[in-house]
């Protein structure tokens, strides 16, 4: 039996989406709130609550394999969060565990979120299991800054001239499903079809849009009071800057990646991507 937790976030439940559409009839669909997961035939919601060990504990029962989707927040929420998900999993007997990690997870790393990543890679060592490395996300980073910047036509951020592999989550979710079928152990890295500088973001909107916009970089010292006047807290703050810090260091560039080798379908352009959005009305 498969597992998939964050069955009501966007990968999660494009993760479920693809496995019910290849004829699996034998899902468990995990979340906080079960009562928003689509029925489906050979499609069981159960109730798992990152915070709650007892409901996550319940919700591995009977499952071979796990897809297990990073949570987010806090650095310190999210490392807790992983650690009960490994935990219940283990006390449950799950055989092997997808787990979505990030592009920028290396030692040394800056980047806000690299350190709970790199525990919960080392939680998962010794025991098979797979690690999905993804790239910034083109859904996150449309919905944070780039449709703010369509409306002033200018892109203003730390990104630096290095590039950054955006890549949609609709493709890491068929590439995850992909990996659970295949029976995949090992690295693989969920990335864009390019390297995309924010020239090129810029270039591509403008394209995919009709609405003119430039990228005009700045630097970190300028990029931090913004968001502090923005009202962000602080442990966001972080998160973003150090996030573009990684982008500027090239940490996020590896396109085009493994979801074609997967899927048999090349991650979408950023342009498409875009077009596709504003065809279903931003959503």
């Amino acid at each position: 039996m498969i597992g998939v937790t964050g069955s009501t976030g966007g990968v999660g439940s494009g993760v479920v989406r693809h496995l019910l559409a290849a004829g699996r009839d034998d899902l468990a669909a995990l979340a906080r709130r079960p009562e928003a997961i689509p029925p489906a035939p050979g499609l069981e919601a159960r109730r798992a609550d990152y915070d709650d060990p007892a409901s996550l504990k319940a919700a591995m029962r009977d499952l071979d394999v796990l897809v297990m989707v990073s949570s987010d927040g806090r650095a310190e929420t999210m490392e807790r969060h992983h650690r009960n998900v490994i935990a219940a999993a283990d006390a449950a007997g799950v055989g092997r565990i997808v787990y979505t990690s990030i592009l920028d997870v290396a030692p040394g790393s800056g980047f806000y979120y690299a350190p709970g990543h790199q525990a919960t890679e080392a939680l998962l060592a010794g025991r098979p299991h797979c690690l999905a490395r993804t790239s910034v996300f083109a859904d996150f980073f449309t919905d944070s800054w780039l449709g703010a910047a369509l409306t002033t036509g200018e892109l203003v951020l730390p990104l630096g001239q290095a590039g950054m592999s955006l890549v949609a989550r609709e493709d890491v979710s068929r590439a995850l499903a992909a990996a659970v079928l295949d029976g995949l152990e090992g690295v693989l890295e969920l990335t864009g079809p390019e390297n995309a500088t924010g020239d090129r973001i810029a270039a591509l909107a403008s394209e995919a849009t009709g609405m003119p916009l430039t990228y005009r970089p700045i630097g970190d010292a300028d990029y931090r009071p913004r968001l502090q006047a923005a009202g962000e807290p602080d442990w966001l703050i972080e998160a973003y800057a150090s996030m573009f810090a990684s982008v500027r260091a090239g940490r996020f560039a590896s396109a085009p990646g493994d979801v074609e080798r997967l899927t048999g379908t090349p991650p979408v352009r950023f342009d498409a991507f875009l077009r596709t959005r504003l065809a279903d009305g931003g959503s």
